[in-house]
């Protein structure tokens, strides 16, 4: 072939594929004035914006070079209006109006879209008819009671069954995957004890198993509907106890299931991770560790950088040690010998601390917000101490001025609770710290507060004079 040729079809080739669309999504709507019209798709419980278009006598055209992620998008008009469609084909047509953006919808070239907009209006069809029932039955008499109720459940009854129609005659669109991820697993009758007494556990217990069973994890679009995000909330928030070791047993068997499809894996773990390494509720801290032992440091996280993957290990590291739950860490150095010492010289170890309660509180001589809390912190301990309750307090200063630490117990009185500080130094006289207590009690700024129990297990952390009182008194 000639060489010139040859160059002239390369140059054709390239430009075409440069300049040829994966996705065309051509839209009309009547009455839609010239304006910007967004497809949005859904992720994680929120909207984002996918492509832009300019409307022209109520045309528009999506395009974009590269293909479109399957899932259900949205297309945002003015005024706050907009309709769903499912993005499986990468071109189609679809054309309604303004004032009827669902029942007159029509789809060219979409075997995903027709049926969907077949099932929308058939549900929307029988919400007319249910809701006029619904505001009766608010009103009605025992009488109209009965017979608006058999009206309602024949409604209902109809709409299982078009339900059951629709995904026999449409298995394979991926808008039938959306339904039966719906569909709640159906409860059966609770068994009985020996006794006969039935387990009022029983059908909250089946269907938290069964919880999952229509939805396929296999197929990572399922990710970009409203669906997914919030049945995973719901499981997490709803169906689970509010403590670290029932949501940590709810986040591995999910995280299971998700093992199916990477993406899906990707979202279940980052999302776990990054909800409980932000949690404010006390504790739950132990499920963001329990993500990281399992799926970070395993290696199983490809898709975080080395850096990042570097930093969340290390933010795990330091809370592990202190996690609810745990005997607090002892203040020992490499060699296994104790260091915190009082301004006598003498040693002290929380273990050697005698009481059923102990309150260890990390604080800065010079830090001002100490000077603040502090005062709040003991006159609440004198008044829990004068109720009889068995409270120590373990106070560590974090600086290195011993004449800022002797004036600091004077000046808050605090001489009755157990004064230590790590006050070593190296040999050129250099403030030097014994160990990484500050890494094992997670100290980055003070005043910090935890409450021991009488075993010096760590009862509540981070906590505030109010809250160490609280709990104090309903224990």
């Amino acid at each position: 072939m000639n060489k010139l040729l040859l160059i002239l079809l390369s140059i054709f080739v390239i430009y075409s594929n440069a300049e040829t669309p994966k996705y065309i999504i051509e839209g009309e709507v009547s009455g839609l004035p010239d304006s910007e019209v967004i497809l949005a798709y859904y992720f994680g419980g929120k909207q984002y914006a996918k492509d832009t278009a300019l409307s022209k006598n109520g045309k528009f055209v999506f395009s974009g070079e590269n293909s479109l992620e399957g899932g259900m998008y949205l297309v945002v008009l003015p005024d706050q209006k907009w309709f769903d469609i499912v993005i499986s084909e990468q071109k189609f047509k679809f054309k309604t109006s303004l004032n009827n953006l669902v029942s007159d919808m029509k789809f060219t070239n979409s075997k995903e879209n027709t049926p969907f907009y077949s099932y929308l209006n058939y549900i929307n069809s029988k919400q007319q008819e249910i809701n006029p029932i619904r505001e009766k039955l608010k009103t009605a008499s025992a009488e109209e009671n009965k017979k608006l109720k058999a009206r309602q459940e024949k409604i209902d009854k109809e709409v299982m069954a078009y339900r059951e129609s629709f995904l026999k005659r449409n298995p394979d669109i991926f808008f039938s995957k959306v339904i039966k991820a719906t569909i709640d697993p159906i409860i059966p009758e609770a068994p009985k004890d020996k006794n006969g007494k039935i387990d009022e556990t029983f059908a909250f217990r089946y269907y938290k198993k069964r919880f999952w069973d229509n939805v396929d994890f296999s197929d990572d679009r399922i990710l970009r509907t409203p669906l997914f995000h919030s049945k995973m909330e719901q499981y997490l928030d709803k169906m689970t106890a509010k403590n670290p070791d029932s949501i940590i047993v709810s986040a591995n068997i999910l995280v299971e299931k998700a093992k199916e499809n990477k993406e899906i894996f990707r979202y279940v773990v980052s999302h776990i991770t990054s909800k409980y390494e932000r949690s404010k509720i006390m504790g739950m801290d132990a499920v963001f560790v329990n993500m990281v032992e399992n799926y970070y440091i395993t290696k199983m996280c490809t898709w975080v950088e080395e850096d990042q993957l570097k930093k969340i290990i290390e933010r795990a590291e330091k809370i592990s040690p202190n996690l609810i739950g745990k005997v607090a860490p002892e203040f020992i150095d490499v060699y296994n010998r104790p260091f915190m010492k009082d301004l006598n010289g003498k040693t002290h170890t929380i273990q050697s601390v005698k009481a059923d309660h102990t309150l260890l509180i990390f604080y800065g001589p010079g830090c001002g917000h100490c000077k603040t809390e502090i005062p709040k912190i003991k006159k609440t301990l004198d008044s829990l101490i004068n109720l009889n309750y068995d409270i120590k307090t373990f106070a560590v200063a974090t600086e290195f001025d011993v004449d800022e630490w002797k004036k600091f117990i004077k000046e808050q009185k605090t001489e009755s609770w157990i004064n230590v500080a790590d006050i070593s130094h190296d040999k050129e006289g250099n403030p030097l710290a014994s160990s990484d207590w500050r890494d094992k009690y997670d100290i980055y700024s003070t005043p910090v507060v935890y409450l021991l129990d009488k075993e010096k297990k760590i009862v509540a952390k981070r906590i505030t004079h109010n809250q160490f009182a609280d709990i104090i008194t309903r224990k």
